[in-house]
């Protein structure tokens, strides 16, 4: 329990942070190792992709020249692979990777064994030799990837040519190198339903598409030459710097539009039917997002960036290099001007993901929540910026109030930090805690901590962990080192406990000799979360005849008491949410606690006035009602 001898003590809770600006020296720095990292190295694997593209049955025939370099601290005898597309929805034909064939690289004749497990998405190749950390395996696995139908998920294809709508859209269509690391050893996890379930090293890729003339191609990384083979063109896309993973997308029907900005070359591709929306405004969006994200984050370094129309049942999707956009937005039945806003937030979102996924890695299966909850928070920055507030795109209800009510709704528990398994276990929501809970919280961060303050934690995190994989107390740490202090008092509850704050009046007191008024506030659901919750609340304390005579944000921390000394009578104390005070509510309109005190003017204990004048009213009313009675009964 704290207590509070002066509301004005809460300063030694909430300093004022000193913004800290990211140095020239820590910017020079980053510029050079970006430079290093346009150069091959010997610390990434690498990979050459080569596919021929059979548009009839929308397949590729494939071959993935592995370069793999082993930079853990461990022997390995074999290396997994996922092969997700036969865990994506379908409608009629699902999807599936084959595998044909596995040899040495050097000599085509010595054949790898490998052992592939369809439940599980996965593959598994075995070694000639045992691979010692810092050394390479090399070899090559032939396969063909079919597409799943219908317009669902990530990899699918539909449309149709009589129309001239017909998309074919390749993502998780390879066999994806699995990622080791000391807490979970191979990550096999299978595709999930929950957030964006991937977790891949970078490497440096080279990716070869063989497709008919007559298609037009948007894929990973810059487009390095165009080779005619007869009726077909063999394109060579390059990123140049280190990615993920790599994707493409194919039609005869794109339309494209492209600009230059800050040297990257920003490309949009889109259908006949959706000209209307994306040639007026999609790739001003994607300009909007890039100039942004490089000035808050830090520089996007590769050469192009792709926005590309897509069919899924999700609104979007990212993707190194290359974003997605579902083409529902031409059918949504709301004026033009909501669907240009919602296309903007699509664009703005998965644009930002370059940075947060791609760029910064995390594991989204262990960390689902990490990344997206900073891109929707930075997606509403987005709509902060260029429209005014950052609950612009919030268009239907406010993450706030979405929030506050969730317990009230659901009857569940609400803990951010939990992995894809966990949320499927607690029946948690994935979409209420990743596209509005953390996001909330970050927007709390900010307003605690201060925008300069906020926006140099990102930076620093993005120049320590690009190119890498990060966790949350990485990112706490980027923050804690901006401000110079701990912050484990706001990230532990916030992330980690299951249930928001739920405030009550304990005991209040008024002494009118000393005018000292003593407050209790109770967190009702403090014994069912492992931290205790500091924020700071409005209080606000009125007389009887409605007017404010003191008004002050103080620091809740737990159970916590407040002593006030007022120069008039208190009538009631109210804590106010109308900010961004986060609270269990039943009602999302209920925005304060009140408490009527039980004192009057003249210091009457334990009574209210209004109580007094009601009860009095009523004895009087029953002493009139007798009176009558005794004098009828005395006439008769």
């Amino acid at each position: 329990m704290l207590e509070f001898a002066l509301i004005s003590s809460q300063n030694a809770l909430y300093p004022t942070y000193e913004p800290r600006i990211i140095s020239e020296e820590e910017t020079f720095a980053e510029q050079q190792k970006m430079l290093k990292l346009a150069q091959p190295d010997s610390n990434f694997s690498s990979y050459n992709l080569s596919v021929i593209f059979n548009e009839g049955v929308a397949s590729v025939q494939g071959n993935l020249s592995v370069d793999f370099y082993n930079n853990d601290p461990k022997n390995f005898t074999r290396i997994p692979f996922h092969l997700y597309l036969s865990g994506m929805m379908y409608e009629t034909k699902q999807g599936t990777i084959e595998i044909e064939n596995v040899f040495d690289q050097e000599n085509h004749s010595q054949i790898l064994s490998y052992n592939v497990y369809p439940n599980q998405q996965l593959m598994w190749v075995n070694l000639t030799k045992e691979l010692k950390e810092k050394e390479r395996a090399s070899f090559v696995i032939q396969f063909t990837a079919t597409l799943p139908d219908g317009p669902y998920d990530r990899a699918n294809v539909f449309g149709y040519d009589s129309n001239q709508t017909k998309i074919f859209k390749f993502t998780g269509f390879y066999p994806i190198p699995c990622v080791y690391d000391q807490e979970d050893g191979w990550n096999v996890d299978p595709y999930l339903d929950v957030g964006d379930p991937f977790y891949f090293d970078m490497a440096y890729y080279n990716l070869f598409i063989e497709a008919p003339k007559e298609m037009i191609i948007a894929a990973t990384g810059q487009l390095q030459e165009k080779v005619s083979k007869g009726s077909t063109l063999l394109h060579h896309f390059n990123p140049v710097y280190p990615v993920r993973e790599v994707t493409f997308s194919a039609s005869r029907y794109f339309q494209v539009e492209s600009k230059l900005v800050n040297g990257v070359n920003l490309s949009t591709f889109f259908l006949p039917k959706s000209d209307e929306l994306w040639a007026t405004y999609a790739i001003d969006n994607a300009e909007n997002a890039l100039l942004l994200y490089n000035s808050t984050f830090g520089t996007y370094p590769y050469p192009t960036l792709n926005i590309v129309e897509e069919y899924t049942i999700f609104g979007g999707m990212e993707y190194p290099c290359q974003i997605y956009a579902t083409e529902a937005v031409d059918t949504y039945s709301y004026p033009l001007s909501i669907n240009r806003r919602i296309l903007e937030k699509i664009i703005a979102h998965e644009t930002c993901h370059q940075w947060w996924y791609n760029i910064v890695g995390n594991d989204e299966v262990d960390l689902p929540f990490l990344d997206e909850g900073i891109v929707v928070w930075s997606t509403d920055y987005y709509g902060e910026y260029y429209h005014g507030t950052w609950e612009y795109f919030q268009m239907v209800t406010r993450y706030i109030d979405r929030v506050r009510t969730y317990y009230a709704i659901t009857g569940l528990s609400s803990k951010i930090n939990q992995t894809a398994y966990e949320f499927i276990a607690t029946n948690t929501d994935w979409v209420f805690i990743g596209y509005y809970k953390t996001p909330l919280i970050f927007e709390k961060l900010r307003q605690t901590i201060g925008h300069t303050n906020f926006i140099n934690g990102l930076k620093l995190f993005f120049i320590q962990y690009e190119f890498k994989h990060a966790i949350l107390s990485d990112l706490q740490k980027c923050f804690e080192d901006i401000i110079g202090t701990s912050l484990d008092w706001f990230f532990f509850p916030w992330f980690d406990n299951p249930y928001l704050p739920k405030y009550s009046f304990g005991e209040v007191e008024f002494d009118s000799g000393s005018n000292n008024l003593t407050i209790i506030i109770e967190d009702n659901n403090e014994l069912l979360n492992e931290y205790t919750y500091r924020q700071l609340v409005p209080l606000a304390i009125y007389n009887n005849n409605g007017n404010e005579i003191y008004y002050e944000e103080i620091w809740i921390d737990g159970t916590t008491t407040i002593n006030l000394e007022l120069t008039e009578t208190p009538y009631k104390v109210s804590l106010l949410y109308d900010n961004y005070v986060l609270v269990q509510l039943d009602d999302p309109n209920d925005l304060s606690l009140d408490l009527y005190l039980k004192s009057i003017p003249d210091g009457i204990p334990g009574y209210d006035l209004w109580m007094i004048l009601v009860f009095s009213v009523h004895v009087i009313g029953l002493l009139i009602i007798f009176t009558r009675r005794n004098i009828q009964k005395n006439k008769k």
